[in-house]
């Protein structure tokens, strides 16, 4: 009966060790998927729409079940950053989306003006 107290002891803890292991890669995996699934997507430069004072972006990311997403963050951001630049805020006039299917490619089209901070 003492033999099989260590033994089991010892299992246990192996158990617990191999299952810590797991853990610290799946939380790895985590820590490091925002920044994989940022770079998944690109935006296009700042381009003046026809109507003065009014500007567009266009940005696509790679498939998958939140890709809509990313495209959308991806115009917002540089949108946003465009208006700070000028020490201005960002007000969205339309925005559309293709694809939203999941492994398909999304797109997103903003349109855009800046205006002077209240």
């Amino acid at each position: 009966m003492n033999e099989a107290r260590p033994r089991r002891a010892c299992l246990t803890t192996r158990g617990l060790i191999i299952a810590a292991t797991r853990r610290v890669k799946w939380a790895a995996l985590f820590a490091i998927a925002p920044l994989l699934m940022q770079a998944c997507s690109t935006s296009s430069p700042v381009t003046e729409a026809a109507n003065p004072g009014r500007y567009s972006l266009h940005a696509t990311a790679a498939g998958g079940s939140v890709a809509w997403a990313r495209s959308h963050k991806a115009v917002m951001q540089s949108a946003s950053d465009f208006c700070q630049q000028r020490g201005q805020m960002l007000s969205v006039v339309s925005e559309s989306s293709k694809g939203v299917r999941a492994l398909e490619e999304h797109e997103t089209e903003l349109t855009f003006e800046c205006h002077s901070r209240f």
